[in-house]
Formats: C-alpha cells, sequence, structure tokens
C-alpha cells in the first residue's frame, strides 16, 4: 500500500476513507480481507475503484439512514487490516 490513510472523514453523512495501491492485485486482497470482516459482522460497506489501484470505502448503515456503532466497528476492524 503507497499510502496509508486511516484518517475517516465524514462526506455527505457517511464515513469514507481512501487506500491508494501498488498494484490492483494488492488492492484486491485488501478488499477480500474487508469482504470477510464484513460477512462476519453482516454489516457491508460500499466500495468504488479508482483507476485500478485506488479505493474509496464508504459506512453507512442503509436501514437506518446514519452512521452507527456497527459502521464505527467496521471503521476499527479495516484499519487493523493494515498491521496485519
Amino acid at each position: 500500500m503507497e499510502n496509508i490513510n486511516l484518517n475517516w472523514e465524514l462526506i455527505d453523512g457517511k464515513l469514507v476513507t481512501n487506500f491508494k495501491f501498488s498494484s490492483q492485485t494488492e488492492l484486491v486482497k485488501f478488499l477480500e480481507k474487508i469482504a470477510c470482516f464484513a460477512d462476519e459482522m453482516n454489516h457491508h460497506p460500499d466500495c468504488k475503484i479508482h483507476k485500478a489501484f485506488q479505493l474509496e470505502i464508504s459506512l453507512f448503515t442503509h436501514d437506518k439512514k446514519e452512521i452507527t456503532d456497527l459502521d464505527y466497528q467496521l471503521a476499527k476492524k479495516i484499519e487493523s487490516i493494515i498491521y496485519l
């Protein structure tokens, strides 16, 4: 990962962060780890891939129409992946 961004921003009522990777393979491996956490929690982020190597993650509880504790829990789990 080229740039580690642990700063979650509040954008349009969602928690948002971005990561930049050195390859698309590295991005996909990171995203797969996030998917495993999300499946375990049954709480899934919105993810956008930009320019093949950049990943934007947005957290928001759609059925509650707000950021909830689950979003903060998932954010912490996502941050923990960086140190694995």
